[in-house]
């Protein structure tokens, strides 16, 4: 069990390898941010209604859970899933309480099918693919020590369905490519800095990467932490597991994190205390 929690990445990297890449020519950009155009739809952001944030959304959701299709397909048909009646009926049993739980707040649809699979294999991960696709790891299933963790997991997965995050991560991936060609363009332009035009996008790449994708990633994931207590909550579980959750995770991967600003995910110890934090402003229990 020497992998961290890294709930999502396993689809993230196929979603977003198989999203429109932007092909502009030079001209049309230069073009197109001279007439303020080169992508009409940036500027239109939305409100989300469970969280209420401001949000760019590039994509709906039909067209990542198309995208999305193929990879699930895949990923059933090369992992294999559980023989074990009793593990996936207890999952089962545990998602449909805390779907209920998200239902019952309105974030969710009480008819909308899901799919949750539970795959036979020791990574502690967990993920959610768009189209209502659940993947449960047998790994994570055995590190946590009751059904209450294990609804703080999944209510973290449904966390990231109401809160878009794949259509914004990919919206912001999107958004930051057109940013960094037009970049180039006025390197390329300039006779002083095009001498400098491979240092410069070098940076560039990494400014975008470490100053935009990823603090996006991160806000995501402590944003599903906090929904998916929600729903543990207005689901009858024990909120204050979801912290015993992540303190389990600090202890799993110490020593094995990356620093957080090279992370898709916050480190385990500040979920813990910002989850901890949340319980108590939300009056769930006192920790």
């Amino acid at each position: 069990m020497s992998r961290d929690y890294d709930l999502g990445e396993t689809f993230d990297s196929r979603l977003l390898a198989e999203a429109p890449r932007v092909r502009l020519s030079r001209r049309g950009i230069v073009m197109g941010l001279a007439a303020g155009s080169v992508f009409p739809f940036v500027s239109g952001c939305t409100t989300n209604a469970a969280t209420g944030d401001s949000q760019l959304l590039l994509f709906g959701d039909d067209q990542i859970a198309s995208m999305a299709a193929t990879a699930w397909t895949d990923m059933k048909a090369q992992t294999p899933q559980t023989s074990n009646a009793q593990l996936k009926n207890r999952v089962l049993g545990i998602w449909d309480r805390t779907i209920k739980g998200a239902a019952a707040q309105g974030h969710v649809n009480p008819n909308d099918q899901w799919d949750v699979a539970v795959f036979d294999t020791d990574d502690v991960n967990a993920f959610v693919m768009p189209g209502n696709r659940v993947g449960v790891y047998r790994g994570i299933t055995e590190l946590t020590e009751n059904d209450d963790q294990i609804s703080s997991v999944l209510g973290h997965e449904t966390g990231h369905v109401v809160g878009r995050h794949a259509a914004e991560r990919m919206s912001v991936t999107t958004a930051a490519q057109v940013g960094l060609m037009a970049g180039q363009i006025a390197v390329a332009s300039s006779e002083e800095l095009s001498k400098y035009g491979s240092m410069i996008g070098a940076l560039g790449g990494a400014a975008v990467q470490f100053g935009v994708v990823l603090p996006y990633s991160r806000k995501h994931e402590l944003q599903a932490d906090r929904l998916g207590v929600d729903y543990m909550h207005s689901a009858g579980y024990d909120v204050k597991q979801s912290v015993r959750l992540w303190e389990l995770m600090a202890a799993q991967s110490e020593g094995q994190r990356p620093p957080e600003f090279m992370s898709t995910h916050p480190d385990p110890v500040r979920r813990a205390e910002e989850l901890r934090s949340y319980i108590n402003a939300r009056g769930y229990a006192l920790m």
